[in-house]
């Protein structure tokens, strides 16, 4: 059953590399405001029980079908108790707030995700409190077990905030520190009953209720150490232990960081958090889609590959803090749709804000950037029978999933045609990226590598139609056989051949346009395209591994190769979409099938 390549395949990304990917690297993830996502009860404000009706929206957990969006990931923003509509101000940790439900149909919403193959993260708001936390009022009577939670002097220091705001407020003949609002008091970290409570909630959240992980609010702010208000070593230990121990109470748990910072900054986190917003990069695409000039988000990306750990950071456009991205672009929804182009296709673990899929619209104050979700053209967006919390964008009518469903061109139709292509394949989610040389200042282009494998994607980002733009590039693997590359997103193929290992074309672009190459593997005197095999338990320590999603034939044939591309010639067996991996030695392997459907290929780690 075995078969042979005519061209020695390279191996390139060795085994300790490819196992420090994370569940996350494979996945697209979705932020929610749960009040604006779906209302179940006609309240007027979206709820758990809302996101349960509509998880085959985001996952309908069948990977055969692309009528959903193909998200793996959901980021809730804050659901605790709370006096305010956001929620960032956090009245019981272990509480759901009861405007969305209870912790029962939290559960439920929890299990239905997880049964969709999506994974869970919640905000946990973990820098301040609200004013009306049990522990600030205790703390501002003077408590003596309490009174330290928090910072307090007895004179008002003159010191300021990073951006110049007020941080010291008086109360009850005292002053206390509050970063963000006089009534979000800043916790301290100094006192160990304070890291104590905040450990017994991550603990709670991640054992006993059973989500995926957090996302940081603040988290730069934790500690400050004289006038440095941010990204201290204090900040850095505390959240490296925070980290070792959610690993512990559930393994694989993701700690996602909001530090809203350079990427020097962000890079301070790296083996301390999973993962760190990249808040520069967003900003350098969103300008290269609306000037038309992707200058500045070149420089970025390649300072994201300098800086930060490949792929082992969060990619995005907009989201709850910032104005909405069509409003951003000037309504242009080409230029929405480069901007898209850009970030699904680079590196890092993509985010997309609810909402941005159907252009809706939205510029501060911030409850007009989380506005109820547009769901149809019927009343009220089909968002809620009752009387919406905020008022539903006028515009629903034209930009609502339904109508834009339908539509094949749309917006809604680019976004998940990106993530479904994202999903599908590892180069996307793990490859790396380097810059590919063009002759038109507008075009940004990138080749995406991983293993052997290569995704070259040029984009226009301008209305203009650009001629004869010539592209040069060196492949990762240093290859200089001929190749072809087809083109997924528009359905045609260029062939290339090497001139010393360096290959060149030329290629028209329409205004705004994607393309979206993909090479082919050699094998013998053909070209064949490898699909992606799903293959688990993975890694594995069993007698077998087993392959998802295609139909083994017994005559179809296979090869497996260790981690410096040698065939594995010790015993091994397919028998249907069983793998008997017993006399394999512990290492990472690549399986190649060939079966009357297509092409495939897949890696596992036996330890």
């Amino acid at each position: 059953m075995k078969f042979c390549l005519s061209i020695f395949i390279l191996l390139l990304i060795q085994f300790n590399s490819f196992a420090q990917n994370k569940w996350w690297n494979n996945t697209t993830a979705y932020e929610i405001f749960v009040r604006s996502f779906y209302d179940s009860n006609g309240d007027g404000r979206g709820d758990f029980n809302g996101i349960t009706q509509k998880m085959p929206y985001l996952n309908d957990g069948n990977n055969s079908t692309t009528d959903d969006l193909g998200i793996g990931l959901v980021w809730l923003m804050p659901i605790n108790t709370s006096p305010s509509y956001h929620g960032y101000d956090v009245t019981d940790y272990k509480k759901v707030n009861p405007q969305y439900g209870s912790m029962n149909d939290f559960k439920t919403m929890l299990n239905t995700a997880h049964t969709a193959g999506i994974k869970v993260i919640i905000d946990l708001v973990i820098n301040h409190t609200s004013s009306q936390h049990p522990w600030f009022i205790k703390s501002a009577a003077n408590d003596p077990f309490f009174r330290n939670f928090y910072r307090w002097e007895t004179s008002p220091p003159t010191q300021t905030g990073p951006w110049g705001q007020q941080v010291w407020y008086p109360k009850n003949g005292s002053n206390y520190y509050a970063l963000f609002w006089s009534e979000m008091p800043d916790l301290n970290y100094t006192y160990q009953p304070v890291k104590d409570s905040i450990f017994s909630i991550a603990k709670y959240w991640l054992k006993d209720i059973g989500v995926d992980g957090f996302r940081l609010d603040a988290v730069m702010y934790l500690y400050e150490n004289g006038n440095t208000l941010k990204n201290t070593p204090e900040t850095i230990t505390f959240l490296k232990e925070l980290n070792d121990s959610c690993e512990v109470w559930k393994a694989n748990s993701l700690l996602l960081g909001e530090v809203w910072d350079t990427p020097q900054s962000v890079a301070l986190y790296t083996g301390v958090l999973d993962m760190c917003f990249d808040f520069n990069l967003a900003e350098k695409n969103i300008q290269s889609a609306n000037t038309g000039n992707p200058y500045e988000a070149k420089l970025a990306l390649n300072n994201a590959q300098n800086t930060l750990d490949t792929n082992q950071y969060s990619s995005f456009l907009t989201n709850h803090d910032q104005n909405r991205l069509i409003d951003v672009l000037g309504n242009d929804l080409n230029k929405n749709k480069v901007a898209a182009s850009l970030y699904l296709t680079q590196p890092g673990v993509p985010f997309l804000y609810y909402g941005e899929e159907v252009a809706m619209k939205g510029v501060k104050p911030d409850e007009d950037i989380r506005r109820p979700m547009q769901w149809s053209a019927g009343s009220r967006a089909g968002f809620t029978t009752g009387n919406p919390w905020r008022p539903i964008n006028t515009n629903y009518t034209t930009f609502n999933v339904e109508t834009l469903k339908a539509d094949s061109n749309s917006i809604w139709n680019h976004y998940r045609k990106l993530i479904q292509l994202r999903n599908r394949d590892e180069v996307l989610q793990l490859g790396s990226v380097k810059n590919v040389l063009n002759t038109n200042a507008s075009v940004h282009s990138y080749l995406r590598s991983y293993y052997n494998d290569d995704i070259l994607i040029l984009v226009n980002t301008s209305s203009n139609h650009l001629s004869n733009v010539e592209f040069t590039f060196r492949t990762n693997n240093g290859a200089s056989v001929p190749l072809i590359y087809t083109d997924v997103w528009n359905d045609s193929t260029i062939e290339l051949v090497s001139n010393n290992g360096i290959y060149s074309f030329k290629q028209n672009l329409k205004p705004y346009q994607t393309y979206i190459y993909r090479n082919t593997l050699t094998i013998g005197e053909n070209i064949e395209k490898f699909k992606s095999l799903i293959i688990y338990p993975n890694p594995s320590n069993t007698n077998y591994v087993y392959i998802d999603g295609i139909n083994v034939q017994t005559n179809s044939k296979v090869m497996l190769m260790n981690s410096i591309g040698q065939e594995v010639d010790v015993a091994y067996e397919l028998d249907g979409n069983r793998l008997n991996i017993s006399k394999l030695n512990s290492g990472m392997y690549m399986l190649f099938i060939k079966t009357e459907e297509g092409a495939y290929r897949g890696k596992f780690i036996k330890y």
